[in-house]
């Protein structure tokens, strides 16, 4: 079947709405990826550490600025002072007058000019792998496009004109695809470009091809690829969504089309999930709660095993952010109340939301949290958090997922087993490459930093540090600092402009510094910075202590005969 629509001049629809914004990002989902794997596992950072410290408020150092910050600022203990201003009052020259532009008043910018989405024309390619590329170009013009069109670097017009082009150009390509296609990857795409091209024109105000779009997507909807199928159900129900909610269709229609997606729950797709999640948008925008919630429960089931965990745990979000138990929990996470810092309260909430929402994605969810709570000093309410998380862990079919999930559990049992034992500080070296003598530190309170020149929290931390140690160094307080930098030359760089007070060490093995350094892979640190007090008799007293507090522990700890 074919369409002679490249002629004819399109009509712009009276009334907007958010289907056909769905269906277009749906298509582009299945023709501009093969698969959303998990990402490779990313050094913790102070960007991806997941807390902030707890006095004061963090701020972002920039690397290249932070060795020529001032971090021990004339309020000790205050967060690290931001790099220098350059005075605006030292003399300068004159900055050069900005260039003319080459292009003429009236005419198009050249920069616009050479755009691809601009430049880009079918011409008479007719070889198969020729239009399956073009068709994925077309797709990258389009998403270019539209980005430029919300910068406002093109007239409305212009965006049109342009888009309607791109679209009728993509669907010539997927109509010639379409009568040469003898694999079924060009079958998929020939299919799959005609849903695109129709899903582009309606986003761009062209009404005969909403109706086109969801003729296509009605017969499609039964094809034998299970591919082609899920784009069209999805593609069909961000339409009827959208009679929804002009009053044309009931919750009940919409539910039946969802529950026809979900039937096939071994080949869901992102573009499935997209249009689930407008279906529950819609649904409980007219307030009728449960269905929303019913549909985001079902929603989660059929994405829990899925082979691609940001899908499942997207699924999963969906519905957990609809449960009360969820918000109680989260209640109390967040607040400051001491009250709130019970740990059994916050297992009994904990258990509650589980019972609610029985999934290993829950566990997932707990886990990080629970790290969190953790590092920001509240151990036992961790504990609690895990304990709770270990239920699910076992129901993980995600390989990859599972291991982050056991290894995250692993190294929580491994920090808070540093407790009243000593630590083995045998692996490290100071920057002269001489080993840590512990005789040094017998008999002493000795506070160990994990930090590293990248991480602000840690940079915020030492004016904390210092202010503990030039108050109690006489009394037999030490600081031992292990530096994480997988790059010496940026720990050397750093110290050249800030001289610390204490020995710094790092891993006496050149080919495991960083997070690779022995002693963290042993302690089981997962984000820094990392501080343990250790007592006078050796053993690691507290872990966890940060901001303010170091000096009231310190002050107990040599108070300790």
């Amino acid at each position: 079947m074919s369409w002679d629509i490249k002629k004819r001049p399109f009509r712009t629809a009276k009334r907007r709405t958010a289907a056909v914004r769905y269906c277009l990002l749906a298509s582009l989902a299945l023709s501009l990826t093969s698969g959303c794997g998990p990402s490779e596992p990313q050094e913790i950072s102070a960007a991806t550490s997941g807390y902030k410290p707890l006095e004061p408020e963090a701020s972002s150092i920039p690397k290249a600025a932070a060795a020529d910050t001032k971090l021990a600022a004339a309020d000790k203990g205050s967060a690290a002072a931001g790099p220098a201003i350059e005075s605006s009052t030292e003399s300068k020259p004159l900055a050069e007058a900005p260039a003319v532009p080459s292009f003429q008043p009236g005419k198009l910018d050249p920069k616009i000019a050479s755009k691809q989405y601009m430049t880009l024309k079918l011409g008479d390619l007719n070889g198969p792998e020729q239009l399956m590329e073009f068709l994925n170009t077309s797709s990258r013009a389009v998403l270019e496009l539209l980005a430029d069109g919300r910068k406002k670097m093109l007239t409305r017009d212009m965006q049109l004109e342009r888009g309607m082009s791109l679209s009728r150009m993509k669907l010539e390509a997927s109509e010639r695809l379409e009568k040469i296609a003898t694999t079924d990857d060009q079958k998929v795409a020939s299919v799959a470009g005609k849903l695109e091209a129709f899903s582009q024109m309606a986003s761009f105000g062209d009404v005969a091809a909403s109706d086109n779009l969801r003729e296509l997507a009605l017969k499609e909807s039964e094809n034998s690829d299970k591919r082609v199928a899920q784009l069209a159900k999805s593609i069909s129900l961000s339409l009827l969504v959208s009679d929804y909610e002009s009053g044309t269709a009931k919750s009940d229609d919409v539910m039946t089309a969802a529950k026809k997606i979900l039937a096939d729950s071994k080949d869901l797709a992102p573009a499935n999930l997209n249009a689930l999640a407008h279906a529950m948008e819609a649904i409980a925008k007219r307030s009728e709660d449960e269905v929303a919630t019913e549909l985001a429960k079902e929603t989660a089931e059929a994405f829990r095993d899925s082979d691609e965990p940001q899908l499942a745990l997207g699924a999963w979000q969906l519905y957990a952010r609809m449960v009360p138990e969820m918000k109680d929990f989260e209640t109390l996470i967040q607040s400051d109340a001491k009250e709130d810092q019970d740990p059994a309260n916050a297992r009994k909430l904990a258990e509650a939301f589980m019972a609610k929402v029985p999934s290993p994605w829950t566990s997932f969810y707990l886990v990080k949290v629970a790290t969190q709570v953790e590092y920001s000093g509240r151990m036992f309410v961790a504990k609690e958090l895990y304990e709770v998380a270990e239920t699910q862990v076992g129901n993980l079919k995600h390989e990859k997922a599972k291991e982050e999930l056991e290894s995250n559990l692993k190294k929580f049992l491994s920090r808070i087993g540093t407790l009243n034992k000593p630590m083995n500080l045998s692996e490290l070296v100071d920057l002269e490459g001489k080993p840590l003598d512990l005789a040094r530190y017998k008999g002493k309170v000795v506070l160990v930093d994990f930090w590293a020149t990248w991480c602000g929290p840690c940079l915020q931390e030492i004016p904390n540090i210092e202010e503990v140690y030039e108050a109690q160094n006489k009394n037999g307080f030490e600081v031992i600092g292990i530096n994480l930098d997988e790059d010496r030359s940026e720990l050397t760089s750093f110290l050249g402009s800030k001289k610390l007070l204490w020995t710094t060490y790092v891993s006496s093995k050149p080919d495991a510094v960083g997070f690779q350094t022995p002693l963290v892979a042993e302690i089981g640190i997962s984000a820094i910075p990392f501080i343990a007090l250790i007592g006078k008799d050796g053993n690691v007293a507290e872990i966890h202590v940060r901001g303010r507090k170091i000096a009231a522990k310190v002050i107990e700890l040599l108070a300790k005969e």
